[in-house]
């Protein structure tokens, strides 16, 4: 479901939540009372909008949390604590709407009501409804782990019905990279049956009523492989590449399915002067309303870590930016001095640092000084995070593809982040990797923005600090 169709539901529903709250205390409480759109509206749209916005950062939108009960239970209270929160400083203290505690307890209640309600039964629906059949041209192995991967999604309507023998993709990763082909285990589970031959494609979806084929390899197809997808969207049946439809349903591109294709798009991608120089710009802007408000908390900072842990105040290191090219990147030192430098993995229990640093750690305001960065044109705000030289070198050999994230300049956060968090290994680095790549392939200003503001929520949330 797309995210601005999901904002404006969340949008609408809790309006509704707030003229029922009106009509509730009118009937029972107060027939006099105001309470709505209508009277306290400036009150009331605080409401709204504090609830669809805290659903977007609080990552309510999000396919895969559709089936985590749990979750959406847990988010979806916090909005609605926030949404009462926001009327109630709205009403009394911005624009003097008196609405009463009923009122706001009921604005809550019912917020909290609408919105939980509506991803349960969607939820439900994506769970038991029917599911939206789809035919893979090929049964090569990269066409099978595809397959796998597919019909183990839960929060997806599609549905891998079968092969048909004759599209395989003609090239293969080595096999030490089928570990991380799409950055988890390959689920168990019986396989989609072969359907038939290539040349009776057109009869086998007929047959199947199936309105949807997916190609996986789209390099160096054969005349028979192109002839057979023409012959399909004639007939009015879909063709997709595996790639787009996987970066659609796990916001992730599989490593196994990048190829020239994706490489020539993303190249088009990047090469749009006036999206660079707004990214460009919006990164200026930001780093020099941070590194103002690092400068005003330095003082205290510095005296702090003075008395907590004593040694230079600034930490910097060699990572690798774009174009594979070498720069030094600044935070605030969160560790013991150690007597030489040596580059590893970060942990979450990491034994070298104090209680004080993992304080700043936890709040980010030890990237502060990576603002600096940002404005030298090192870094960007969002984007990949960079790596330490040792450790690019070490994954680039074991991970293939890994050198395609330095497309791009490294940011202070991104979509890897948001999404998977710290890498401690080479495994969790090929899964950022897939997300790394979907960045790269889809750079935006927009992407940009959405990045950054569901930052906020990861944060708060403590998720991904190391």
């Amino acid at each position: 479901m797309p995210t601005i169709f999901v904002f404006l539901l969340d949008l609408l529903l809790t309006a509704l939540a707030v003229e029922a709250a009106g009509w509730i205390v009118r009937l029972g409480f107060h027939p006099d009372a105001t309470l709505g759109l209508q009277g306290t509206t400036v009150a009331a749209s605080a409401a709204m909008f504090t609830a669809a916005l805290g659903c977007y950062l609080t990552g309510l939108h999000a396919p895969s949390l559709l089936l985590q009960r749990k979750q959406i239970v847990a988010r979806v209270g916090l909005v609605s604590v926030g949404a009462g929160l926001a009327t109630l400083v709205v009403a009394y203290f911005v624009w003097y709407q008196p609405i009463g505690r009923t009122g706001l307890v009921l604005i809550g209640g019912l917020t909290f009501v609408v919105l939980t309600s509506w991803r349960l039964l969607y939820a439900r629906f994506i769970a038991k409804g029917p599911r939206i059949p789809i035919l893979v041209l090929g049964r090569g192995p990269v066409e099978r782990r595809f397959a796998g991967r597919l019909n183990a999604v839960a929060h997806t309507r599609y549905e891998i019905r079968g092969f048909v023998e004759g599209g395989e993709l003609a090239t293969e990763l080595p096999p030490e990279s089928s570990a991380v082909v799409l950055g988890e285990p390959i689920p168990d589970g019986p396989e989609p049956p072969v359907l038939g031959a290539l040349e009776d494609v057109i009869e086998i979806c007929q047959r199947e009523q199936i309105a949807h084929a997916v190609i996986v390899g789209v390099s160096g197809l054969s005349e028979a492989q192109v002839r057979a997808m023409s012959r399909l969207q004639a007939h009015g049946i879909r063709v997709r590449t595996a790639a787009i439809m996987w970066m659609n349903v796990a916001l992730q591109v599989p490593i196994d399915m990048v190829d020239a294709r994706w490489v020539l798009n993303t190249f088009e991608q990047l090469d749009r002067p006036v999206v660079l120089a707004a990214k460009r710009l919006l990164d200026l802007f930001v780093a020099g309303v941070g590194l103002l408000l690092f400068a005003a908390m330095f003082p205290a900072l510095w005296l702090i870590q003075r008395i907590d842990s004593p040694g230079p105040f600034f930490y910097s290191q060699d990572r690798v930016g774009v174009a594979g090219q070498v720069f030094r990147v600044h935070k605030i030192r969160t560790m013991r001095v150690a007597e030489r430098e040596e580059q590893r993995w970060a942990s979450q229990a990491d034994d070298r640092t104090t209680a004080f640093s993992r304080l700043l750690r936890r709040s980010r305001i030890d990237e502060f000084p990576q603002f600096w960065n940002v404005v030298r044109g090192e870094m960007s705000l969002v984007g990949p995070r960079p790596e330490q030289p040792k450790i690019v070198e070490e994954l680039e050999r074991k991970i293939p593809y890994f050198g395609y994230r330095h497309l791009v300049k490294p940011g202070i956060t991104g979509w890897a982040q948001i999404h998977q968090g710290y890498a401690a290994s080479v495994d969790e680095s090929a899964v950022k990797l897939s997300f790394d790549l979907y960045y790269v392939g889809r750079l935006s200003i927009l992407m940009d923005l959405d990045i950054m503001l569901r930052t906020a929520f990861v944060m708060v949330a403590r998720i991904g600090s190391r």
